[in-house]
């Protein structure tokens, strides 16, 4: 018998360290050795040097077994068997309810074409390997764990039974019970059989040091062989019928002869885990190990061993040819890139008799058109709407939009401006009667997941009222865990706790993510939406921080998962916020806000008092011993109980009422184990829930699954729907009664506030919307409080589905015929909850502390830059109407996502998502106009992938308390600063708000808005104009010159609207507009540093002029300290009129003068400047201007700066 040695080991070094290998296989065919892992994973090496060949992922779960045939490789997991070509190209997968559990796998009497695949499952498969399908089931009597096949089908049991079926039949022939405990390998040539597994000793299974050993032909045991390192793997030679392989799990194995077992070698494999897999060559000259650190150990019984007699050659990748090196810069030609040389024809010469002429395909007809057609005989007429030629072929036009979707605004503006009115009044089929489907099972259009499209002008070019045609805000989608914005609005909808919000807002809260804060500003957004889309940006990213959601898993996955339930998440979430805020509003003085319904001494908190029920848990253990103890559940889970005492007398109705299966929910029995004083053990334990109070607002968690089967939900009893609209409950002692109210019944009585017997009305429902081979998502039905009802409404009832608003009927609330709509979530409140609840009991003042102290939480390691902002003093509270300034930077958190369509055009997937980083608000009237009293920087602990500094003067290290210099808040602050500001009135100037407030996170009223981005906009123009261009062509300022400064853009946005304030009040404003957008055309809309033009101050100017100045010597530190000008730039002459730095140094007038006064020109560095009073300067500007273009001095460009032009008359 030759000797075995080891003659190579390799490590898969582009695996995981956590995989292992648990199976391998030589390929008979070619010289590759194939392996799987633990991890799905299938690779192969090639020859004795084990190169890497192949590698690719086949299963989700471990690879149990692989098996090769001639067309390829199949492999088997537990759930799924695959067949893959050697080059890693799927053929064929089998995936279904018959794979449930499987384990091994062997040829029949066909090889390479049929093979038999068995498990711990009730049924054996025949599977035809051309076509990858299942043939043929055959009964297993117990549970397969290896197969072999010689003669027969040797199949080894769990149970310690092998059986010998017949490989064209599979009929059972023979049984031989070879263990007493499951088998671990088996292994047949010819007419032995050998076997390995575990025995059962003093009641625990253990290796069977023994490798069992029959004669097939007569069903006889042999002499056993010996192995005390336990058998764990058998392989037979190939070559010699006779020669067995035995392995253990520590590498330890033995190559003897059955027929004389006296001559053993002993070997040892140098692994430092343990062995999983074990497979020989087909010559028998080659013996692979495979082991749980990835490690395949390769022996062989002579130095060059052959995987195979004869192997077919192996297709290898072609030999990676490197391009040339060439190196272009931006002055080379891109000739420099030669083309490839080719011999053969490309493919895109095409014969002659392949190429034909088709023309341009017919342009579709507009479905405006089509629906407005009228048809005679066979010939249709329609009128032409358009401002095309009947029959006129468009060669180009832009991608429409989806079906369904709303056009862009600027698509629809494009459309207006090019004379097709039709863009402007888009018909929205969206809430079509037609689509309507009130009882049936058909889901309507406006029930599908919204998603909002992005133009390359951002989200706000998306048109958000094709979806909301009511006054109630909606909620957007693009941001993460947006699956809450269903429950947000049902939270918002319920008067008490916004009320409760509100207060909290105005008091003073230390806690940085507090949820009831963020609450309170989304609810004050909500309210003044008006029909306006809103966020929960800063309600989500409080959220996000918080550990206690992210270990009960409540943030939203953000890759796509099927297997998500968000019926489930949003009831979880529902839990968590209520409890959430009881902890925030729970104080050591809770206010009392119940009137009438007698509390014990304990002090509860206001949501405690809201929605809590106060319930007793009596446990009593089979001593008969009774516990009970006090809780206070936020919600109540319905779940139907058989034992639920109803008005049934004893019989169990076809439908069990909704009341039924609410009061079994709320007073149920359950067997529990539990700790008993008396027994000092835990016992069996009979636990009830009795309830002793009822809540002003009941919450009830839908049973999911069979919790509440859905044939509940869509039965109907009296024609009625199962789910009613009213409730009454009824406490006596120990017992509860639930009944159905009609609305407007003489069962309607008053409650008169008492504990113990309240009437509900069905406020909100949340639903899972499921359409088919779509994500689910979650909807929520409101019925809106009669005070805040529309009057146009139809219903109280609407449905929020994200962004999309929609009044829907009471009926189609309460129609769950259809499989797509599941109920989750139910919001029920006492009908009396206004004169229950006293509001007065809560705090109404609002702490404006915080406008008014310097709070910081940079560490102030590094010294830092002196304040450019002074405090509000208490006399300088704003009033309703204060005008401030405002301008805010920000920083990107993540890039923006793109892909490129076909046509070369590029599509915005997911817009980059910005955060506030820096927010300065100026006084914008008073001595100290022009002066910040807010100037903050917003920490920040999410990545910043871009700080933006170009555009934002934003650098690293800015918004890290530990090495930030400059004034360091939480966003909260900041944020409540503006919240504070918005709610005493002031009135915010600025340029670009809408972008700014959008990112912010909150909604300022229109009145409370001063755009100047949209004060200096001609309406029929889709040029905006940016604020450096203003600032340059009205204020003769260069802003924004290397990066951008938040105090400087609300200070210059200030100025411009006063500057518009005088245009109008002198009655040219729109002269100098229309002269600013020819300047801005003039100049590409790119300001000239140092030329500036100079605005017109009279209706009969025409034109722009240039004058040349040095643009330091017209920088605001320049003049700081002259008398002649105050730190806003504008100075006021002893008749009392405000005169602008623009008017001092170059005015403009029309007016002509016959003195000609002699020129000097001298540079601004080298001579010094004085500054004339603003009536001289007038007066030799007047008579500057007035001279002819040929006779007024010219700029030299030798000069070095730009001279100052200084006029001195005789």
């Amino acid at each position: 018998m030759a000797e075995w040695d080891e003659i190579g080991r390799i490590h898969n070094s582009k695996a995981i360290l956590s995989q292992s290998i648990t199976a391998l296989a030589f390929d008979p065919y070619q010289e590759l050795l194939w392996t799987g892992d633990d991890k799905g994973r299938v690779a192969s090496f090639h020859g004795t040097g084990m190169h890497p060949y192949t590698s690719f992922r086949s299963h989700e779960s471990q690879v149990r077994q692989t098996l090769v045939c001639d067309r390829g490789v199949i492999s088997l997991s537990s759930g799924r068997v695959k067949m893959n070509n050697r080059r890693g190209l799927g053929e064929w997968t089998i995936s279904n309810e018959d794979t449930a559990d499987l384990h091994c796998m062997t040829y029949t009497v066909m090889p390479n074409s049929e093979i038999l695949v068995a498990g711990r499952q009730p049924q054996m498969l025949v599977i035809n390997v051309a076509r990858g399908t299942i043939v043929k089931k055959v009964d297993a009597e117990s549970e397969i764990v290896v197969m072999r096949k010689s003669k027969l089908v040797c199949c080894g049991a769990t149970t310690g039974q092998v059986t010998l079926r017949d490989p064209k039949t599979f009929k059972i022939e023979h049984r031989v019970q070879a263990h007493t405990g499951t088998i671990s390998d088996i292994d047949t040539v010819g007419n032995l059989l050998l076997t390995c597994g575990f025995s059962a000793r003093n009641g625990t299974f253990i290796i069977d040091p023994l490798v069992k050993v029959y004669d097939i032909r007569t069903m006889r045991p042999l002499a056993p062989i010996s192995f005390p390192s336990g058998p764990c793997f058998l392989r037979m030679h190939p070559k010699l019928s006779t020669t067995v392989f035995i392995v253990s799990h520590s590498g330890q194995f033995h190559v003897l002869d059955v027929v004389n077992t006296s001559d053993i070698h002993f070997y040892q494999a140098n692994t430092t885990s343990y062995i999983n897999a074990i497979d020989i060559s087909s010559t028998g000259e080659m013996f692979a190990f495979g082991d749980a650190d990835n490690f395949i150990h390769l022996w062989g019984d002579s130095k060059e061993p052959k995987m195979n007699e004869f192997s077919n050659p192996i297709e290898l990748m072609s030999p990676h040819v490197l391009p040339p090196s060439v190196r272009i810069g931006e002055n080379d030609s891109l000739a420099l890139v030669g083309m490839p040389y080719y011999k053969e024809p490309l493919l895109s010469v095409w014969p002659s008799n392949k190429i034909f002429e088709v023309g341009i395909p017919p342009p579709k007809i507009d479905q405006d058109i089509l629906s407005n057609i009228k048809t005679i005989d066979f010939v249709g007429f329609a009128p032409n709407n358009t401002n095309r030629r009947r029959n006129e072929i468009v060669k180009w036009s832009r991608k429409g939009h989806k079906p369904g979707q709303p056009k862009f605004r600027s698509e629809k503006e494009r459309e207006m401006h090019r004379g097709r009115g039709a863009g402007a009044q888009e018909q929205n089929r969206l809430f079509d009667e037609e689509e309507r489907n009130i009882t049936g099972t058909k889901m309507p259009k406006y029930y599908q997941q919204v998603e909002i499209q992005y133009s390359r002008f951002g989200v706000d070019d998306f048109d958000f009222e094709y979806y909301n045609e009511t006054q109630y805000g909606g909620l957007e989608t693009h941001i993460a865990n947006s699956y809450c914005n269903s429950l947000l609005q049902v939270l918002f909808f319920t008067p008490i706790l916004r009320e409760i919000t509100k207060v909290h807002i105005g008091s003073v809260c230390p806690k940085e993510n507090c949820l009831c804060c963020e609450l309170g500003f989304l609810f004050r957004m909500l309210e003044d939406a008006k029909g306006s889309n809103c966020q929960a940006t800063n309600f989500l990213k409080a959220f996000s921080k918080i550990p206690q959601a992210s270990a009960l898993s409540l943030f939203e996955p953000e890759e796509h998962d099927e297997t998500i339930s968000y019926a489930q998440l949003i009831q979880n979430f529902n839990r968590f916020i209520l409890e959430q805020l009881h902890q925030e509003c729970n104080t050591d003085n809770n206010q009392r806000l119940l009137k009438h319904l007698p509390l014990d001494e304990k002090n509860y908190s206001v949501i405690q008092q809201v929605f809590g029920m106060q319930m007793a848990l009596v446990s009593r253990c089979q001593c008969q011993r009774e516990t009970e103890r006090m809780t206070i559940p936020f919600v109540v889970d319905l779940q139907k109980n058989k034992n639920v005492k109803g008005n049934t007398k004893g019989k169990e109705p076809a439908v069990r009422r909704f009341e039924d299966v609410l009061s079994g929910s709320i007073c149920r029995e359950t067997q529990t184990k539990a700790w008993c004083n008396q027994c000092q053990q835990y016992q069996p334990s009979l636990v009830k829930k009795i309830p002793k109070s009822l809540p002003p607002v009941l919450v009830i968690n839908c049973g999911l699954g069979n919790a509440v089967p859905s044939e509940l939900w869509r039965s109907v009893v009296n024609q009625k729907s199962w789910l009613p609209t009213r409730i009454t409950m009824d406490l006596e002692g120990d017992d509860l009664k639930i009944e159905t109210t009609l609305e407007g019944s003489d069962q309607e009585t008053s409650t008169n506030g008492s504990p113990c017997h309240a009437k509900y009305e069905l406020t909100a429902i949340i639903t899972q919307i499921e359409p088919e081979k779509e994500t689910p998502h979650i909807t929520a039905f409101i019925r809106i409080p009669k005070k805040e009802l529309e009057p146009t409404s139809k219903s109280e009832w609407y449905l929020f589905n994200d962004f999309l608003v929609k009044n829907v009927n009471e009926q189609e609330v309460f129609n769950f015929q259809g499989l797509w709509k599941v109920p989750v979530l139910l919001y029920f409140t006492r009908i009396d909850i206004d004169a229950l609840v006293d509001i007065s009991a809560l705090p109404n003042e609002v702490d404006h502390s915080i406008l008014f102290e310097d709070t910081s939480i940079a560490k102030k390691s590094i010294a830092p830059i002196p304040k450019p902002f002074q405090l509000l003093s208490l006399e300088e509270t704003p009033q309703p109407g204060t005008l401030v300034a405002i301008d805010a930077e920000f920083v990107a958190l993540s890039q923006e996502e793109t892909e490129i369509r076909s046509d070369g055009t590029k599509s915005v997937i997911r817009p980059s998502r910005l955060s506030l980083a820096r927010v300065s608000v100026l006084r914008g009237e008073g001595e100290k106009e022009g002066i910040p009293f807010i100037d903050d920087y917003i920490a920040t602990s999410d990545p910043v992938v871009d700080y933006l500094t170009e555009y934002s003067g934003i650098k690293a290290g800015d918004l890290d308390p530990a090495t930030s210099r400059h004034t360091l808040v939480p966003l909260k602050v900041a944020y409540k600063k503006l919240r504070l500001l918005l709610d005493l009135g002031c009135v915010f100037v600025g340029h670009g708000l809408k972008k700014d407030f959008r990112i912010i996170n909150i909604l300022v009223p229109p009145e409370q808005v001063i755009d100047t981005v949209e004060i200096f906009h001609i309406k029929n123009r889709q040029r905006k104009i940016s604020l450096r261009f203003l600032a340059w062509c009205l204020l003769n300022q260069d802003i924004q010159t290397e990066s951008h400064d938040s105090v400087e853009d609300a200070r210059t946005a200030l100025l411009l609207y006063k500057k518009y304030i005088q245009f109008k009040a002198e009655g040219i404003f729109e002269e100098i507009l229309e002269e600013i957008y020819k300047e801005g055309k003039k100049h590409n809309w790119k300001p000239t540093p140092g030329m500036f033009p100079k605005p017109p101050n009279g209706p009969s100017s025409a034109t722009f002029s240039l004058t040349s100045v040095t643009a330091h010597s017209l920088s605001t530190e320049t003049y700081l300290n002259n008398d002649a000008l105050s730190t806003s730039m504008t100075n006021k002459s002893e008749d009392g009129d405000r005169t602008e730095l623009s008017d001092v140094v170059a005015p403009v007038t029309s007016q002509r003068t016959t003195t000609s006064p002699s020129w000097r020109s001298e540079t601004a560095g080298e001579s010094k400047i004085s500054m004339p009073s603003a009536s001289k300067s007038s007066h030799r500007s007047e008579q500057l201007m007035s001279l002819p273009d040929e006779e007024r001095p010219k700029y030299d460009s030798s000069a070095g700066t730009s001279p100052l032009l200084l006029p001195t008359f005789d």
